[in-house]
């Protein structure tokens, strides 16, 4: 038979430990539901809104944003000589150039006029359209291959400077025919997409809008 200081003992034990149990079970249903709230919870519109914003800002900060490059390698004859009253040539007065010119070139977008929208997950860029950024010469091997100067008609350095560019104007030219422009697009669309899905969710979806030149 228990006396009753022992009996007050057990009871006291036995509703700590109810408690400590609820607790237990209150802890378990909070941590369950809100991991349900966190994976089906949907921020509104506007706070996706601000996030796009914000991930497209940083493009926008680029200026430029460089999609493609590429080298090339110019080797041609350039020959001169001169005419009477352009009427006809005078075959001793011809010269000769043969000259290498090679470099890269790289096509982007201009991202200082690029435009953003968004509705919920989806977005819309309009964009210029892509042009050649730059055409950069290498001048390690940039120069004349071999000169067939001529007393009678010498070649001069303002030749020289004319052949260069002869030569940037076929690299561009070559360029735009093989599609580089296509590739700088191209390219453009895959960067963006691939920033706003890594920052935002594969959910997100990107469309384009390409403005007239």
């Amino acid at each position: 038979m228990l006396d009753a200081e022992k009996v007050e003992t057990i009871n006291s034990v036995l509703a700590k430990a109810k408690f400590v149990v609820i607790g237990v079970l209150v802890g378990a249903v909070l941590g369950v539901g809100g991991a349900v709230f966190f994976q089906n919870y949907n921020p509104p519109d506007d706070d996706k809104g601000a996030a796009a914003t914000a991930v497209f800002g940083r493009f926008v900060e680029q200026s430029e944003l460089v999609g493609v490059s590429q080298d090339y390698c110019i080797v041609d004859k350039y020959p001169d000589v001169e005419t009477f009253f352009d009427l006809f040539d005078l075959p001793w007065t011809a010269n000769s150039v043969w000259y290498r010119y090679a470099g890269t070139l790289k096509a982007g977008v201009n991202m200082e006029t690029a435009e953003m929208s968004s509705n919920g997950t989806n977005i819309r860029v309009s964009l210029d359209q892509p042009y050649i950024v730059s055409n950069t010469p290498n001048m390690d091997i940039t120069g004349v291959l071999e000169e067939n100067n001529n007393v009678l008609n010498p070649i001069h350095v303002e030749d020289v400077d004319e052949i260069q560019r002869e030569c940037v104007r076929i690299s561009e030219e070559d360029a735009l025919a093989g599609g580089l422009l296509d590739e700088a697009r191209t390219q453009a669309e895959k960067d963006i997409t691939t920033l706003f899905k890594s920052a935002l969710g594969d959910e997100y979806m990107v469309e384009f809008e390409w403005r007239e030149a």
